[in-house]
């Protein structure tokens, strides 16, 4: 602890820790922002450089999401034994910094570097404010915690949406970069001396005292094995593998879709995106967290089981709107379907998060979130934005793009099923501890 610090306690005080959840929700939405602000001026930017949709895709999807995969397991192993504040603040800046760089690329090869380096320190972004909120909130409040601080994805991508069309369309697309990359870096300091490092585990040390002696113990291939035998744990880790395929890819791509095939200036589409996946997206997270912690109080506690079975539910509503979207041909019905989406993509997120900390551990939660953004960057973002635009490319016209949005909704509704495996085996487990209990 250093000198003129506060002392720490296991159970911070509830306005401290709002406070921290306020700070962390503000650095992660400087992260949305960054990571979203691609999806605005690929168009512009495909035009200055004269790139083919598949190397927009590249752009957008492999250069973030491959180097972002290859640092997020060391990042989680950091984040489970070192200073999580400090991690941080230091990713933080990196990665703004590196965003505002992007605004200064000379063409293909220069964009691509950029956008690695913002991959790469933006993989410290989930696990280090999972596992710092995790210490701060204890089970009964975590899905609503979490849902909050992943408002920020939301509301990073309605700024940048929003901001980043009339910068675009008054500036040009390289000052939306640049700008993109300013409050993070203004922000690093405040996370640095204003947020404490909270007692690893303090909130939730009893209920895993054998495993935190483990965590400490086995090397990393043990530690995943372990990780990923908690029951129902390898299927939450999938589904969000999945969904995030469909759900970054389309985000990522709507504006192009919105230009092309319904002639929508890009500020007056990015302003739509922004109230569908910012505004809407964010109040279904929050709706979401609230909703799940509020039916688990009212019966007797949280629940694994019931928690993983609530979000299941999310992912089918979220394809079946993401269709409606890119199908009907009237403006209004897609605009209709397009509001619908956005309030059901990120409503996931606080509900099945909550899940995962609660059977990781807080000794193996930085590495299981780790896991889980390795997986959604390198296959979900990296790939899911790839293949949108190889879709689009191979079939071709004004409306490829849509049968690419179209084939990712798939993926989104194969991650409901994993949800649907991971209750039952979630079930299973308890079954089995109880059974054990008794002999």
């Amino acid at each position: 602890m250093k000198s003129g610090e506060p002392p720490r306690s296991a159970t911070p005080s509830p306005a401290y820790s709002w406070y921290v959840l306020a700070i962390l929700t503000a650095v992660q939405t400087t992260h949305g922002i960054d990571r979203a602000i691609i999806g605005l001026i690929l168009e512009p930017m495909g035009r200055e450089f004269g790139l083919s949709d598949g190397r927009l895709g590249v752009l957008a999807g492999f250069a973030y999401g491959i180097f972002f995969a290859m640092a997020a397991i060391p990042f989680g192993v950091a984040v489970d034994r070192f200073n999580r504040r400090n991690i941080m603040a230091a990713a933080l800046t990196v990665w703004s910094a590196s965003t505002a760089f992007c605004g200064l690329a000379v063409g293909f090869w220069s964009m691509f570097a950029s956008r690695a380096v913002v991959g790469i320190s933006e993989a410290a972004g989930s696990p280090t404010g999972i596992s710092i909120l995790s210490d701060y909130f204890d089970k009964n409040r975590r899905a609503t915690a979490i849902g909050i601080w992943y408002l920020s994805s939301g509301v990073g991508l309605a700024i940048a949406f929003v901001a980043g069309g009339a910068i675009v369309q008054n500036f040009g697309w390289r000052w939306a970069f640049i700008a993109a990359g300013i409050p993070g870096i203004l922000l690093a300091p405040v996370l640095l001396f204003g947020v404490r490092e909270p007692v690893r585990g303090g909130m939730d040390a009893s209920e895993y005292p054998a495993s935190n002696k483990l965590a400490t113990k086995t090397g990393l291939r043990s530690r995943i094995a372990e990780l990923l035998a908690r029951p129902g744990l390898a299927h939450c880790i999938f589904a969000i593998i999945l969904i995030a395929t469909g759900i970054y890819g389309m985000s990522t791509w709507l504006t192009t879709f919105l230009i092309r095939v319904h002639g929508m200036p890009i500020a007056d589409a990015g302003l739509l995106i922004a109230i569908s996946y910012g505004v809407l997206g964010s109040a279904g997270g929050l709706a979401a967290g609230w909703a799940v912690d509020l039916l688990n109080r009212r019966r007797g506690g949280f629940n694994p089981v019931r928690t993983a079975l609530f979000g299941a539910m999310i992912p089918f509503a979220t394809a079946l709107t993401g269709l409606g979207t890119v199908y009907f041909d009237n403006l209004g019905q897609v605009i209709a379907a397009m509001l619908m989406c956005g309030f059901f993509s990120a409503s996931y997120n606080g509900p099945v998060y909550s899940v995962i900390v609660h059977q990781a551990g807080p000794r193996l939660r930085g590495l299981a979130v780790s896991l889980v953004q390795l997986g959604a960057n390198l296959i979900g973002v990296g790939a899911g934005t790839y293949l949108i635009g190889a879709v689009s490319e191979a079939v071709g016209g004004t409306r490829g793009v849509a049968w690419g949005i179209g084939f990712a909704m798939i993926f989104v509704a194969w991650g409901g099923l994993h949800l649907l495996l991971a209750t039952r085996s979630i079930r299973i487990g308890q079954q089995g501890t109880e059974l054990a209990a008794a002999d």
